[in-house]
């Protein structure tokens, strides 16, 4: 027999740990099929109490909506004033800004609207309940708010609406005036400019004394070349006028940049924090902890001793007849009993009063302690949501400064890059200029010089022109118009929360599957022979036991067929393996009750008797709760207890009615404690006596973890075979079993996986018809 070194318990469980913390996806299954039949009811249950709870707390909303488009209208000059491309993306900020939400939060007659009554969380629902969208183009916006009060959330749409409306009106105002501001410094440059032409002009005009400007000398010469040079010069012109308007725009930029900087970020709408449900409860005082504390009192306890020690003199001496002999004593010990009770009577009162003011006092702290623990806990978690509320509005005001930034270095390099062109159409200018100036005589000069007032008096009416453009169509009305203004709603958003019903009924219905399946991956049933396979400390599965079935189940039913089928199956897989096939003794044992041990034993004797044409002796061997003779129909006495306590003989015990291929010796009546009677030289004794009567011995036992005398059963035959039950045994069970088998020198040999059905175990093995052969008594009918 193998002798195996002793695991400990925590090993064990250790182990059992590092295998059960990987999720098997078969739970989910597993926990469906064992539970379904309180986890539905229960969940039909919660689901329409939550389903309930949903309906009774909701409280209908109402949103009003606002569409507000761009405005493209213009007085005389299209494209003067820029017009908003996608007008819900960029001014979504603006309507977040507290610059807009400041004004309404402040109107006393908005503050009695159900979102904004309470002072603590009106900015925060009046965030969370305004929504900015895109309504059927990127030149239209739909702003919708929503209130349980149709005509507030009216009111507040309109009242945000038209903050906004004042808010655009000024930042449009600001835009013109600084492109005024821009245009200024340009004209009067250019004023100068074409002074100083002038007086060139009239400088080589006087020079020349009667020169006709209109017929210069070699002007038809010199035609082309001033045409090339004039577009040279259009071209710069048109080159510093995108720059002018470049510049512009990019100080609004830097101007916005340096608002958002010194400004408060405006924080977009954030999820209001909901505090969790915490019980707190204070302990009721009722009689038992007054009787506790009673009961615990010094001079309670003093007092029901003394009476006890009187009350037991007094009885002492009645019992003996010596109270008539010693009247005085007893008279004396019935006084001081009377009077000890009385005291005791004062006591218990005393104490009951005293219990009511500290019972009352350690209730009412222990009440304040889970009130402060509760204010506490609330306090971290509403800490952490405004941290990670922080650290969102950070994200965005970078992700606003970032578009900021990137929209500055587009325009800075589109001025950079038309500066550049001007760069390049001026060299050339230049270069053409200076061929032109060589070759040019008197006559000449003073047309470039016109040309030049030319060119310089048209730049300077389009500046005056476009600053008279921006004049004339800051006029106008804003940059966005209302199309309608909000009105009460008549209908809510929805007349029954679907959503929240279905979601809420769904996670009550959840819960009882969920804590079913928390249980199992607590338990950790073995659910497949695989997993008893790829488990450490757990001998090989040697054979896989279909369910047994029923007694109503025909001779050729499939059921039948195919749990005999897997007894055979065991029974070779055992007798012609290597490490077991001369075995003559094996003990089939499992870790509790219930786990088809016997039907294992029982079965597994009758295929060996039958494929071996010798006699097989069963033994019985749970004298606890035995049940081999109920199966085979047998009286239950002298048995295995007669020949232990050897009122018997052994001979004399084993019951041979079944024929010449299986005998059986019952557990017997349990006379005395088995732990001594299956002492390890009984047992010894026992199998030795037994195989020299029978080629086999088969032993069905009790329990190993609630009956160690299976411990010496194991120790004294061959083979020992664990056997665990599908969805029933635990593999923490298995592996100590096991453990518990090796270290008492038992040779595991190996783990039968019993319960499996029969679909299963077909599917698995296949199934093959055959001619079935009549059974011995005991076997599945």
């Amino acid at each position: 027999m193998n002798q195996s070194v002793i695991v400990s318990d925590p090993v064990i469980r250790q182990h059992h740990a590092g295998e059960s913390k990987s999720f098997d996806p078969w739970l989910l299954w597993v926990t469906l099929r064992r539970c379904w039949y309180w986890a539905v009811p229960v969940g039909l249950v919660l689901a329409c109490l939550a389903a309930f709870a949903v309906l009774a707390t909701f409280e209908p909303r109402y949103q009003a909506q606002h569409l507000i488009e761009a405005n493209e209208d213009y007085i005389l000059y299209r494209n003067v004033l820029k017009t908003v491309d996608d007008l819900a993306r960029t001014e979504k900020t603006i309507f977040y800004n507290e610059i807009v939400l400041r004004p309404v939060l402040s109107d006393p007659a908005l503050r009695a609207a159900p979102s904004l009554r309470d002072p603590d969380s009106a900015e925060r629902n009046l965030r969370n309940n305004l929504s900015i969208a895109a309504a059927g183009s990127s030149a239209r916006m739909m702003v919708s708010y929503q209130d349980s009060d149709r005509e507030y959330a009216a009111k507040i749409c309109n009242a945000v609406v038209d903050a906004y409306m004042n808010q655009r009106s000024v930042l449009d105002q600001k835009r013109v005036a600084i492109l005024e501001e821009l245009l200024d410094p340009e004209i009067d440059f250019w004023k100068n400019k074409v002074e100083e032409n002038k007086a060139r002009v009239r400088e080589l005009t006087k020079t020349m004394k009667g020169y006709d400007p209109s017929s210069p000398l070699g002007f038809t010469r010199n035609e082309s070349r001033i045409a090339l040079l004039n577009s040279y010069e259009s071209q710069i012109n048109d080159l510093r006028v995108d720059i002018f308007e470049l510049e512009g725009k990019l100080k609004l930029e830097e101007m916005e940049k340096e608002k958002a900087a010194t400004q408060k970020p405006t924080p977009a709408p954030i999820a209001a924090f909901v505090p969790p449900a915490i019980e707190v409860t204070r302990k009721i005082i009722g009689p038992a902890d007054i009787a506790g504390f009673v009961s615990a009192d010094a001079e309670v306890i003093n007092a029901q001793q003394q009476v006890q020690r009187f009350e037991s003199q007094v009885v002492k001496m009645e019992d003996l007849g010596t109270w008539r002999l010693y009247q005085s004593e007893y008279a004396d010990a019935k006084k001081k009993r009377d009077e000890w009770k009385e005291t005791l009577a004062e006591a218990k009162s005393a104490a009951e009063t005293k219990a009511v003011t500290e019972l009352e006092a350690i209730a009412e702290a222990d009440y304040q302690h889970q009130l402060k623990q509760r204010e506490e806990k609330i306090a971290s978690l509403r800490a952490a949501h405004e941290e990670t509320q922080r650290i969102e509005r950070q994200n965005r005001a970078l992700e606003e400064a970032q578009q900021r930034t990137e929209t500055a270095r587009a325009l800075l390099r589109m001025i950079a890059e038309k500066k550049d062109k001007i760069d390049i159409i001026q060299s050339q200018l230049d270069k053409e200029s200076a061929k032109f100036t060589t070759l040019l005589d008197d006559s000449a000069k003073l047309q470039f010089a016109q040309d030049d007032l030319r060119r310089a008096t048209e730049l300077l009416v389009k500046l005056e022109d476009r600053k008279a453009a921006i004049r004339t169509e800051r006029r106008q009305a804003n940059a966005v118009r209302t199309v309608s203004v909000a009105t009460p709603p008549k209908d809510p958003v929805e007349d029954i929360p679907y959503k929240k019903l279905l979601g809420a009924s769904g996670v009550a219905f959840v819960i009882p599957l969920l804590l079913g399946l928390l249980w199992e991956m607590r338990t950790n049933r073995v659910t497949d022979s695989t997993t008893l396979d790829t488990s450490r400390g757990i001998a090989p599965v040697i054979g896989e036991l279909a369910r047994s079935p029923s007694t109503t189940a025909g001779r050729g039913s499939k059921g039948r067929r195919v749990f005999q089928e897997s007894v055979d199956t065991m029974r070779a897989n055992i007798f012609l393996s290597k490490e077991t096939k001369n075995s003559r003794s094996i003990a089939i044992v499992s870790s509790m009750s219930g786990e088809g041990k016997s039907t294992a034993a029982s079965q597994l004797a009758i295929s060996l008797a039958k494929s071996s044409g010798k006699t097989v002796l069963l033994i019985d061997a749970d004298m606890r709760c035995p049940d081999q003779h109920d199966h085979f129909g047998l009286s239950l006495e002298p048995g295995l207890s007669g020949v232990l306590t050897q009122q018997s003989t052994l001979d004399e015990a084993i019951q041979t009615e079944l024929g010449d291929l299986i005998h059986i010796l019952p557990a017997g009546r349990l006379k005395a404690s088995p732990h001594r009677l299956m002492s390890p030289e009984s047992m010894k004794t026992l199998v030795h006596d037994a195989l020299e009567r029978y080629e086999y011995v088969i032993f069905d036992t009790a329990p190993v973890l609630s009956a160690g005398e299976t411990l010496a059963v194991a120790a004294s035959v061959d083979t020992t075979l664990v056997c665990a039950m599908r969805d029933v045994t635990r593999m923490d069970s298995v592996i100590r079993t096991t453990h518990r088998l090796e270290s008492a020198g038992a040779n595991v040999a190996g783990t039968i996986f019993s319960g499996v059905t029969p679909r299963q175990y077909a599917y698995r093995y296949g199934d093959y018809n055959y001619s079935n052969f009549s059974s011995l008594p005991g076997a599945p009918n």
